[in-house]
């Protein structure tokens, strides 16, 4: 035999073995593919989980809760159980925090008003600082204007203002004062955990709910490093009293339990998928080599080195990995199409943020429903085929040695 491998024996034994030949082939490909595509499926979780922090323009949503959990029986305005006055020296350390670029607060209210409860939202109106959090309402107004500041303007949800009727000229009463509406606006879609019914000028806010200057009850804080965003989620929650904290592993929680387990523990998921495709691989490629170990013996037999044998082998386990590794990708391809149809529905506000979850009537903030993001990587093209190929070639020189140690004879007498 000369050469590095006899191609002609390789192919005559792939179409006389046609079927093992397929269901190498084929079980591979599926693992292959399955391994991909749970990789893509906890990428998509992931990503969209900070779809509505990514337009917010923000990280983190810093709050301090309450030991209270009673419903209020007074109507009018109160401060959300969920989120109690954070002090302006509290504010200024977050906004100092190690990994923080970033940091805005705002007041958050509820009223509890005859028949019908809403939140309100105190935000800086000045156009010329950078927008985050509720405070990107600036950029979503769709129609008439911003308040002025200091006057008894407000700007409406634009689903809360049609529910209601409420356009630009529209008045409303806030604690037995009466406010105007300027404004509308339009909250771009997962934004709605943040988003309130009405937004007036964050001083505004303040009068209403009895807080002392420069104090808040939410704050945003944008990460230098997404990498380091639960670093920084534990650091505060750590320091703050009563915090609660939301990232975008928040939402993962929100999310159902399949969406949810896939989302937290998809690189363990996909690291014991690896392991249970690359045992599958080597089962496959085992029992062809003992399917032909009587071959393999008649081929030393005839002159054949060891070597030689066992390189042959090797040669058709890369070639067989290889043409499973493409079959993959067509699987891989359709995988996409499939991942991509399916439905996320974003949690219309976090846990007990909404004064709404109290009612069982009234306006309901609908929650906003996205397609999961299934985005190939360019490793996620590149691996399957030389993942299978390197995986069924070092399998097959594994196996083919102790294929190739035996005499004819003993082959031959073997079961």
């Amino acid at each position: 035999m000369s050469g590095f491998v006899h191609w002609r024996y390789l192919g005559s034994e792939l179409a006389y073995r046609w079927r093992r030949t397929l269901l190498l082939v084929g079980g591979v490909a599926l693992a292959a593919t399955l391994v991909a595509l749970l990789d893509i499926l906890g990428r998509g979780f992931a990503d969209v989980a900070t779809v509505p922090f990514r337009n917010l323009g923000a990280d983190l949503i810093v709050q301090r809760g309450t030991l209270d959990q009673a419903v209020p029986k007074a109507m009018g305005i109160m401060l959300p159980y969920s989120a109690q006055p954070i002090t302006p020296d509290e504010m200024a350390r977050l906004g100092k925090e190690p990994g923080v670029s970033r940091a805005e607060g705002f007041v958050l209210l509820w009223n509890f008003g005859a028949g019908r409860f809403y939140s309100i939202s105190g935000i800086t109106l000045d156009p010329k600082l950078p927008a985050l959090g509720p405070g990107r309402v600036r950029d979503w107004l769709i129609k008439g204007r911003l308040p002025t500041p200091g006057r008894n303007e407000v700007l409406v949800e634009r689903h809360y203002g049609a529910f209601f009727r409420l356009d630009p000229g529209s008045g409303v009463e806030f604690g037995n004062q009466t406010f105007t509406v300027v404004g509308v606006v339009d909250i771009k879609q997962g934004s709605q955990i943040a988003a309130s019914n009405f937004y007036l000028d964050i001083d505004r806010a303040r009068t209403l709910g009895s807080l002392p200057p420069d104090t808040v009850n939410q704050a945003f804080l944008k990460v230098a490093d997404m990498a380091a965003t639960e670093k920084v989620k534990r650091h505060i929650a750590g320091w703050l009293p009563r915090a609660s904290v939301a990232s975008p592993g928040t939402m993962l929680q929100l999310f159902g339990g399949v969406s949810q387990a896939i989302g937290r523990f998809g690189p363990l998921a996909v690291g014991i998928c690896a392991l249970v495709a690359l045992a599958l691989s080597g089962a496959l490629v085992l029992g062809v080599v003992t399917e032909r170990r009587r071959d393999l013996a008649l081929l030393s037999v005839l002159g054949w080195r060891q070597k030689q044998v066992r390189r042959q082998i090797t040669v058709e386990m890369i070639v067989q990995g290889f043409l499973a590794g493409f079959i993959a990708l067509a699987l891989i391809a359709l995988g996409l199409k499939g991942i991509g149809q399916i439905p996320i529905t974003l949690p219309a506000s976090l846990p007990g943020e909404n004064p709404v979850d109290f009612a069982n009537s009234g306006f309901h903030a609908a929650s906003s429903m996205v397609l999961l993001p299934a985005v190939a990587t360019m490793w996620d093209w590149i691996l399957p085929p030389i993942g299978a190929a390197i995986a069924c070639g070092a399998w097959g020189w594994i196996w083919s040695r102790a294929a190739t140690a035996r005499g004819l004879w003993t082959a031959i007498k073997s079961p």
